[in-house]
């Protein structure tokens, strides 16, 4: 199973897990109990903060352009030539001459 198709049951048990915390806050409201009401609204909190990082995940083409340089890293949404890049051209002139031992770009 693909892991797009394993995000897609798993949104849809969430949202299962949605419509039962509603129907339970309909429950506690027509029983009066306050106590169950909040328990319910709790509850549907949790679902929907729990669904969060599984719709920007579902958000997110598995073929997209950042995906391009092999399996997806973790904490990084750009390549890692781009940090490179990036560190060279902050530090000092003089330190832009060489890079881990080769010669880099003047122009960068």
């Amino acid at each position: 199973m693909s892991r797009q198709t394993q995000l897609r049951l798993q949104l849809c048990g969430w949202i299962l897990f949605v419509f039962s915390a509603l129907f339970f806050m309909a429950s506690s409201l027509r029983a009066g109990d306050p106590v169950s009401l909040i328990g319910g609204l709790l509850f549907l909190l949790a679902c929907f903060v729990f669904m969060l990082p599984l719709l920007a995940e579902l958000r997110v083409p598995a073929d997209s352009a950042l995906n391009t340089r092999g399996p997806r890293r973790k904490y990084s949404r750009y390549p890692s030539d781009w940090f490179r890049a990036a560190h060279c051209l902050s530090r000092a002139p003089a330190a832009r001459r060489t890079t881990r031992g080769r010669a880099i770009n003047k122009s960068l």
